[in-house]
């Protein structure tokens, strides 16, 4: 049985000494338990918040939740006398159910992208053409034996051998040149698509005509019962061959292009513990409380995404403040960070990275919690469940690493998966979610995740599929990692060359 190899760093026991002596940290992580947990994200997986939207009645609610918390355990409010860093933020905006397929609606940012650059439009389109990669050029034609006259043409991102696109745009042009109304480019990430988009590290294609980046799943709806799994076996057959495999059915779909953006006002709920003898340095502990919000009158609960991460921040919260009442308090000041707008391309940790409270250069490290509730399919079908994936511990600071590994040894004892962190990994996940804010600013990062599921991004992500035990477990090992990080005698320094881009963007 294949299990994944745990990487050990070469600085694996700096901190071992200190873990093995501090007694009184582990004494604090075990008052981390299920039974606590349980009712804060009761509250923030409940219908009454709507599935916390940001900009919405529901993330206000879920804000105000949190600052009570805050309130309660005795952090001090940090932003003007208050909890509450007002983020003006500009999304784009969904208005109505602009894509339908066969009377069956999607959700802009979920099932389908288009940029803001993209002409106000209109279509109904009958036919639908599936050209495989899309490619005409150098004797390769997929639109062999098929009419794109007056359809809607799918096409595969990537190119034959699963390989990045070459030219997206003389795709779309191509699509355009064989008559086709509207191109649909079928992407396996399409929060990959969107996260790039807003960080600019996507090109976007330029061309003549509208397109949109759709999911896998939203592809099959533009075909009848009968004939999804032809295009399922013209897929798997495009990919593996590469060559051309085009199909083409009739369908009834409306697409409205809309370009316009609204803004939203989010909240971004601080928490602070002051420090003792090096309380100028700063560490900041982050989730994001925000998801989907409410489509075609289903609430989205994000009960593992992200009310999980913010679960374990409040109760992190709680066991740092009853430490510092009872004589522990952390040598480091501890921001307790709940974000707003990451489902919105993390705008939320984006604008606190441009409009920091605390000094971005007395910004210890950023440990970020997404997803931290549940299992994944691969752990599931190895029988593994006392695992977290670890991303970003080593690509600013070996000695962020070495600290985490070291509090798993000592206490933990989770199989700690680094299949996310390999830089040659399609998901880059490293990249897409509220770390990477501080990542760019060469602060060193820790990003936990329990890996995606089958009901990510759905309604049925509902608190009664939350593993309440493993939820604490995880939580007790960013807990200890934060333990040390705020009472250790030297800050932890970066070590390793940041190859991003340090960009301030309003």
């Amino acid at each position: 049985m294949f299990r994944t190899l745990v990487f050990i760093s070469v600085f694996f026991f700096v901190s071992l000494a200190s873990f093995a002596q501090d007694t009184t940290a582990f004494r604090y992580a075990r008052r981390i338990n299920a039974a606590d947990m349980r009712p804060y994200l009761a509250v923030l997986a409940s219908d009454s918040l709507e599935g916390r939207e940001t900009g919405r009645a529901g993330q206000k609610k879920a804000a105000s939740f949190i600052a009570g918390v805050f309130l309660k355990e005795g952090l001090q409010p940090c932003v003007n006398g208050g909890y509450f860093q007002h983020t003006s933020l500009s999304a784009r905006a969904n208005k109505g159910r602009s894509f339908q397929v066969n009377e069956k609606y999607f959700v802009f940012m979920r099932d389908y992208f288009y940029p803001p650059g993209i002409v106000d439009s209109l279509f109904v389109v009958n036919s639908i053409v599936f050209a495989g990669h899309g490619i005409l050029q150098n004797g390769h034609n997929d639109y062999n034996g098929l009419d794109a006259k007056n359809s809607a043409v799918l096409f595969l991102e990537k190119d034959p051998g699963n390989k990045a696109p070459e030219n997206l745009s003389k795709k779309i042009r191509d699509a355009k040149e064989k008559g086709a109304a509207v191109a649909l480019i079928i992407t396996d990430s399409l929060e990959q698509i969107i996260n790039d988009f807003s960080y600019r590290n996507l090109v976007l294609p330029t061309a003549e005509m509208p397109y949109a980046f759709i999911t896998r799943e939203m592809a099959k709806n533009f075909f009848a019962a009968g004939k999804v799994r032809a295009f399922e076996k013209k897929i798997k057959k495009c990919e593996r061959t590469g060559k051309p495999c085009g199909i083409a059915a009739s369908t009834e779909a409306l697409l409205s292009f809309v370009k316009e953006t609204e803004r939203l006002r989010g909240e971004n709920v601080l928490g602070f513990l002051p420090g003792t003898d090096k309380k100028d340095e700063v560490l900041v502990l982050t989730a994001h409380y925000d998801h989907l919000g409410t489509h075609d009158s289903l609430i989205y609960y994000g009960a593992d995404d992200d009310g999980s991460g913010t679960t374990a921040v409040l109760e992190m919260a709680k066991i740092f403040s009853e430490a510092a009442k009872e004589g522990f308090r952390p040598r480091r000041s501890i921001l307790f960070m709940p974000v707003s707008g990451e489902e919105k391309g993390l705008l939320g940790s984006k604008y606190y990275v441009n409009h920091p409270v605390f000094p971005l250069d007395a910004t210890v490290a950023n440990l970020n919690t997404d997803m931290i509730g549940r299992t994944d399919e691969k752990h599931d079908s190895l029988g593994i469940r006392e695992y977290v994936y670890i991303i970003g511990s080593d690509k600013l600071s070996t000695t962020l690493h070495s600290i985490n590994e070291t509090a798993n040894a000592s206490f933990t004892q989770l199989e700690l998966d680094y299949t996310y962190n390999r830089p040659e990994d399609p998901n880059r996940y490293y990249y897409r979610s509220d770390h990477y804010n501080f990542a760019k600013n060469n602060i060193p990062v820790i990003f936990y995740f329990n890996g995606s599921h089958a009901d990510y991004h759905k309604p049925s992500d509902t608190i009664d599929k939350i593993q309440f035990d493993l939820l604490a477990k995880r939580t007790q090992l960013i807990f200890l990692t934060a333990w040390e990080l705020a009472n250790r005698e030297d800050r932890i320094k970066v070590d390793v060359k940041n190859d991003m881009p340090n960009r301030k963007e309003d």
